[in-house]
């Protein structure tokens, strides 16, 4: 089986469409904070949910703390999808 990648595009997929974030509020930049997109921690779960079930590996119940910026949260789903 081969590694599935996790790039912008695919977080830019999970934030308009099943977080509901204007296209045009998605900002393509590592540093950007989901906060500053206008996002609360409910939305926050919402996308750890939508990863989990697209991407088929599990986010602990403490969620995936340091994943608080674009760049931290596609690293996180890297480097999960690599470990399988």
């Amino acid at each position: 089986m081969s590694v599935q990648e996790f790039k912008f595009d695919d977080l830019r997929n999970i934030l308009v469409n099943r977080v509901g974030l204007p296209e045009d509020a998605v900002v393509d930049d590592p540093n950007a904070s989901f906060e500053d997109m206008g996002l609360d921690s409910l939305a926050f779960v919402e996308i750890q949910l939508a990863i989990q079930q697209d991407y088929g590996f599990t986010i602990p119940d403490g969620g995936a703390p340091e994943s608080t910026t674009v760049g931290q949260a596609i690293d996180y789903s890297k480097r999960r999808l690599q470990e399988g």
